[in-house]
């Protein structure tokens, strides 16, 4: 998967944010959650979590995601306002 497509997913989830209330100042420490598709659903545990620090890696650097996984969706998490 490209940079580009998934860059669609990952905007998608900015907008969803903000929209749904999301501090546009808190927007550094947002968690993002990312959820993804295999090519191998069968896949043992272990190799499905390789697969996604690479992936996330991927990300965060603007590359190509690794063969055998795509980015299904993102969500951001903000920051717990009651914990400040």
């Amino acid at each position: 998967m490209e940079h580009a497509e998934y860059k669609k997913i990952l905007d998608k989830a900015m907008v969803d944010y903000v929209n749904s209330g999301g501090s546009v100042f808190y927007m550094g420490s947002v968690v993002k959650e990312y959820i993804f598709d295999y090519d191998n659903e069968n896949m043992a545990y272990e190799s499905r979590r390789r697969l996604e620090d690479k992936a996330v890696k991927a990300i965060t650097e603007k590359k190509s995601l690794p063969e055998g996984i795509r980015l299904k969706q993102c969500i951001w998490h903000g920051k717990d306002v009651g914990n400040e």
